[in-house]
């Protein structure tokens, strides 16, 4: 059963709204100052928390704050790989040169297929698990916020050491 999906959320912001059939099935809210995001869905509420402003593990706890599994980065590889505690294991990676478009599986039976333009995108899916679901949104937000600091270094760490600022 392939489930077709929608998402979106503002340019300059992280919090992702994800639709089925046009109603909210889930919403991914980051917190700015600190590395952690919330996520409500309809059936479960689910909480991020990375091991630092850019660790390369993140924390994944359910609704009663009890730890269900990790994602572990491999930042240069654009790469992760999720750990629950219930044994399954899950890969995500980028598809496409551009990072619009990504995956996560188990290399089983389940898959999400992610896209995206600049605020929102499309996910098909052959599966309903929502957490899944959320974990490709959290870890592309991870690689995002990688790549931007990548940039912040390129260009502003020679303007301030010539002494331009």
């Amino acid at each position: 059963m392939e489930r077709y999906l929608t998402w979106n959320k503002g340019i300059f912001e992280s919090n992702y709204q994800i639709f089925e059939s046009g109603k909210i099935k889930c919403t991914l809210f980051f917190d700015t100052w600190r590395s952690e995001a919330k996520a409500i869905s309809q059936s479960k509420n689910y909480r991020f928390k990375d091991d630092g402003l850019y660790g390369t593990t993140t924390q994944i706890f359910d609704g009663n704050n009890e730890l269900i599994g990790f994602i572990s980065y491999s930042d240069w590889k654009s790469k992760a790989t999720i750990t629950l505690n219930s044994g399954e294991k899950y890969a995500f990676e980028f598809t496409n040169t551009w990072h619009s478009q990504w995956r996560i599986t188990n290399f089983n039976d389940k898959q999400i297929n992610y896209d995206s333009s600049t605020s929102s995108g499309t996910v098909v899916s052959n599966n309903d698990d929502e957490l899944m679901l959320l974990i490709g949104f959290y870890a592309r937000e991870h690689f995002t916020k990688m790549i931007m600091l990548i940039i912040f270094i390129i260009i502003f760490l020679p303007m301030i050491s010539r002494g331009i600022f």
